[in-house]
């Protein structure tokens, strides 16, 4: 598996690189973003404090229009080739030696309980795997959707609420730099990434009577990532987004 970047260094990257008429390199999941989150026992860039995801899950309510038969939950997933969810544990602890601990199903999707006093605490996520093998995703999946398909909706409020996640860190010139452009969910000048579990041949796009196929270029990692048009309004948000696997 390569390694993978987070949104805001390969938001950062593409227009430090880029000029704004060209087409933005595309974005990857986890990589080395600022440092927040303790790891057993050290900080693991790939995850932001608690009082980031909590300001995603109130982004999640905010936006909740766009899924709203989507329950709120995470998913973790292997960063590294040979990292597996096996015995994994999550918690979060404050400054005042409060642990609250968070169940973690067999899939590795995750809810986060809502304590704004954990979050004033300065509380922090902790897994009890080594830094650098494990990376997250908000993971909003409307019921019925097929098992090949994903709707568009559903990737558009998970990309704001993991953009909301991870500015969170940012310093103020990125962050007013990337929102600019109308932030990386709706700006058809950044194109956002997503995870596919199966090497993809091809990515239709389907509403109703139209369908589209994405263009190859933005299939990208082996087939293991795609980025849809979330910018595109004249796909509602109750388009699929349909695979073909290899």
């Amino acid at each position: 598996m390569k390694r993978q970047k987070t949104l805001v260094a390969a938001l950062m990257a593409a227009w430090l690189v880029t000029p704004a008429t060209a087409a933005p390199a595309p974005a990857t999941e986890a990589s080395n973003a600022p440092q927040a989150v303790f790891v057993a026992g050290t900080h693991n860039p790939d995850w932001k404090s608690y009082k980031a995801f909590l300001t995603g899950m109130k982004l999640f309510d905010e936006k909740h229009a766009l899924a709203p038969a989507a329950p709120l939950r995470f998913v973790l997933s292997p960063r590294v080739a040979n990292a597996t969810l096996d015995g994994v544990r999550m918690n979060i602890e404050d400054d005042d030696g409060r642990k609250i601990p968070v169940a973690i199903e067999a899939d590795g999707t995750f809810v986060l309980p809502r304590d704004e006093d954990a979050a004033r605490a300065g509380a922090e996520i902790l897994l009890n795997k080594k830094r650098k093998t494990l990376s997250w995703r908000p993971d909003f999946r409307t019921p019925g959707v097929p098992d090949n398909a994903r709707r568009m909706g559903d990737l558009r409020l998970e990309c704001f609420v993991r953009w909301s996640i991870e500015q969170a860190d940012l310093i103020a010139f990125f962050r007013s730099t990337i929102n600019a452009f109308g932030g990386p969910c709706t700006s058809a000048a950044i194109k956002v990434d997503y995870i596919s579990v199966k090497p993809l041949a091809a990515v239709y796009i389907v509403s109703g009577a139209r369908r589209e196929k994405l263009p190859d270029k933005w299939i990208e990692e082996e087939g293991h990532v795609y980025l849809p048009p979330l910018h595109d309004t004249s796909w509602p948000d109750d388009t699929l987004v349909q695979f073909e696997y290899r």
